[in-house]
């Protein structure tokens, strides 16, 4: 096999940049598309040149002609798909965040390590070559010993509580769909679960989080996290140090990155990438699959473990 034959389960915004990067990608392709509503699926498949649209999940986890299945459905649904995909022999990306909770994410842990199949959670920026530049920039100790990471993420959202967005039934809120990406980036450059922390939460009428404050303490450093569905955030990331910073625009699909020392832009980075960035981890985890891996070097089951508990963190302070 020199190609990961692909499955798209749920045909939604996310699963348009999955399709669309993955003709960038030599080792991928995508041949089916599932949703519960065929004439969505066929409109997908026309859409993006893919051979086979499929009326039923059940169709897609059965298929032969599919070697792996990327979940790209809210993400209350994440556990019982995901769990099914594994149990039919398929290798599973799943859609950050991989579950709403720590003990849905032991579940499907358990399920992967049962059947022995491959499952990745899709935090994307993790493969962003901007973003892993500011990694070796800071390995290299560029900008020395981390005193402050900062990372905000919102977009103003127009409250419907039809939305899945706003409903609590479905695990909706900011954090879960937003703030995961501000706490994938304090994770990632401290690799630390904070010792303390303070949050201030808001709520929409429909009672979840729509407008999160954080604030981390680790032993020598601390991280400010903010997200938000009720305004539109800078988007950034800056990662300080001792001896400089670094500076990473609309971090959560990063194509460039900044390094200073005190107020000069000593070093820009830029990427060369043909589609938005989804193309990186589609071929990371193709190649995991090709290689018989069953579990990602870059997000391994650690890494999506301690998000969620950080994140489980973050809810057990939000205000009341």
């Amino acid at each position: 096999m020199s190609k990961v034959r692909w499955g798209i389960l749920g045909p939604g915004i996310i699963a348009h940049d999955f399709a669309a990067d993955c003709k960038f990608v030599g080792n991928a392709e995508v041949v089916a598309v599932a949703s519960r509503n065929l004439e969505r699926a066929q409109a997908f498949a026309k859409q993006y040149g893919i051979p086979q649209a499929m009326g039923s999940y059940e169709e897609l986890y059965n298929s032969k002609d599919v070697d792996a299945i990327y979940v790209a459905t809210p993400h209350t649904f994440h556990l019982e798909q995901s769990s099914r995909a594994l149990e039919s022999g398929k290798a599973v990306l799943c859609e950050k965040p991989i579950t709403i909770n720590p003990a849905e994410l032991e579940q499907l842990i358990s399920v992967a390590n049962k059947t022995g199949n491959y499952l990745m959670e899709g935090m994307w920026t993790y493969f962003l070559p901007a973003i892993q530049k500011a990694q070796e920039w800071i390995d290299a100790g560029r900008i020395g010993e981390i005193c402050h990471v900062k990372a905000d993420f919102g977009y103003a959202k127009e409250y419907d509580a039809e939305n899945r967005l706003f409903s609590p039934k479905l695990a909706g809120g900011s954090l879960l769909d937003m703030g995961v990406y501000t706490v994938a980036m304090s994770w990632i450059f401290m690799k630390q679960v904070p010792q303390n922390m303070s949050v201030i939460s808001r709520n929409a009428p429909s009672g979840v989080d729509y407008d999160i404050n954080i604030q981390f303490e680790y032993p020598n450093a601390s991280a400010s996290l903010l997200t938000s569905f009720r305004c539109k955030l800078p988007n950034w990331t800056y990662i300080i140090g001792e001896k400089g910073y670094i500076a990473i625009p609309e971090f959560w699909r990063a194509k460039e990155c900044f390094y200073y020392e005190g107020e000069k832009m000593v070093e820009h980075y830029i990427d060369n990438r043909k589609g938005i960035g989804f193309e990186c981890e589609i071929r990371a985890a193709s190649q995991d699959i090709l290689e018989g891996k069953t579990q990602s070097d870059i997000i391994p089951f650690e890494c999506s473990r301690k998000l969620q508990e950080i994140m489980a963190l973050v809810k057990e302070n939000f205000t009341h």
